[in-house]
């Protein structure tokens, strides 16, 4: 049988939440509705629920992740986050390939802030609704098994990002650490086109960046980040699955 291959194409609005999303929509699950796979590899969180919900956006219909998880003020390191994949019934393939993220993520972190991969922490980037999106999103990937995952240039823009370091230029410290070797557009559009997740989600899960592949679509998916709308510029991400030619 042919595996697959899934591109993305990136316009605004991407995080680890967008990743999960498209791949929900892409393949309506191929084990579990939503809300039953998170109850199913996560069993033992709390107040901790999952949909794809249908979204708009300037009159463009799309999808949307709805994960609500308690709102936390916690500074996760590394082995937290693999704590919490240990103790749920994510695949043995699934939790590590959840780790390679978060790896990135810390190596990136701890290049900004100068420290070891074991004493960086992580703030609102380490919150549960990540860790949730990041491993279903890989342990989707595992039952996909894509021969390719490619992605488009990544859109970036100046300004500034909010994060508990206070105002910092955009892209956010831990994106611009990350973009070594990763190819970029301009980014007209004002806000977080792409956030710390979204990338390193991408590289990760072993994404490799160009223009849409030589396929044959059988199924697509546009998807967009709640509540985050970027004026005069196009909003999303696409999402196609289909075989190589």
């Amino acid at each position: 049988m042919t595996r697959p291959v899934i591109t993305l194409r990136i316009h605004a609005g991407f995080n680890a939440g967008s990743f999960l999303a498209g791949l929900l929509a892409l393949t309506a699950s191929p084990l579990l509705p939503p809300a039953e796979l998170l109850k199913a590899r996560f069993p033992n969180l709390e107040n901790v629920s999952l949909a794809l919900s249908p979204a708009s956006v300037n009159d463009i219909a799309g999808w949307s992740l709805n994960l609500q998880a308690p709102h936390e003020h916690v500074h996760r390191h590394v082995a937290d986050i693999a704590s919490i994949y240990a103790a749920s019934a994510l695949s043995e393939a699934a939790r590590d390939l959840a780790m390679n993220v978060w790896h990135v993520i810390a190596a990136a972190e701890a290049a900004v802030h100068g420290e070891s991969l074991e004493s960086v922490h992580f703030h609102e980037v380490g919150r549960l609704a990540n860790i949730v999106s990041i491993g279903l999103a890989a342990e989707l990937l595992c039952a996909i098994q894509p021969e390719r995952l490619i992605a488009s240039p990544i859109p970036l823009g100046d300004g500034t990002v909010l994060c508990a370091h206070g105002a910092v230029p955009n892209p956010a410290p831990s994106t611009f650490a990350m973009l070594d070797g990763v190819p970029v557009r301009p980014f007209l559009g004002e806000g977080e086109a792409i956030t710390p997740t979204g990338l390193g989600a991408l590289l990760g899960f072993g994404a490799a960046f160009g223009p849409w592949p030589e396929m044959t679509v059988r199924k697509h998916a546009t998807v967009f980040v709640p509540g985050k709308i970027f004026e005069g510029v196009p909003n999303g991400t696409l999402f196609a699955m289909g075989e190589p030619l």
